[in-house]
C-alpha cells in the first residue's frame, strides 16, 4: 500500500467539502494509505475555526512528522535547487516534499507547480 500525502491546500479542500476533491480522495481512501505532514495538521488547526472537524480528520488517516531526516532532506533539496540555478522553492513546499520523500509518500497537490523541479519527490 502506497502513502498518499495531501498537501494543505488539498486537506483545506477537503474539510470544506469539495465535491472533486473529496471524490478523488475516496479513490485513494480504498486503495492507499492517506497521510498528511505535522505541518500540514498545524495549518489546518490554524485555519480552521471547528477543531474538532480537523481533530476528526487527523484521527482518521497518518501524520508523518517531520524528523531528521526530512531536515536533512530538505537540506539538500535547497542544495540541489542552488546548485542547479533553480529558483528556491517556498519552505512550506520544500518542508512537505522532504517529508514525503522520507516516508516514501506521494505528494497529492491540486497546484503541482509548487514542487517542480524537486528530484525525487513523486506526485498523484
Amino acid at each position: 500500500m502506497e502513502k498518499i500525502c495531501l498537501d494543505f491546500d488539498t486537506a483545506i479542500d477537503f474539510l470544506r467539502g469539495d465535491p472533486s476533491t473529496i471524490e478523488k480522495l475516496m479513490y485513494y481512501a480504498d486503495r492507499e494509505e492517506l497521510c498528511i505532514t505535522s505541518m500540514t495538521l498545524m495549518q489546518l488547526l490554524e485555519t480552521i475555526r471547528k477543531h474538532e472537524a480537523v481533530t476528526n480528520f487527523a484521527n482518521s488517516i497518518t501524520i508523518l512528522p517531520f524528523d531528521k531526516k526530512a531536515a536533512a532532506i530538505a537540506n539538500k533539496i535547497n542544495n540541489d535547487l542552488k546548485d542547479r540555478g533553480e529558483m528556491p522553492k517556498p519552505i512550506d513546499s520544500v518542508l512537505l516534499a522532504s517529508v514525503c520523500i522520507a516516508h516514501e509518500a506521494f505528494v497529492f497537490s491540486r497546484s503541482p507547480w509548487k514542487f517542480e523541479g524537486i528530484r525525487g519527490l513523486r506526485k498523484v
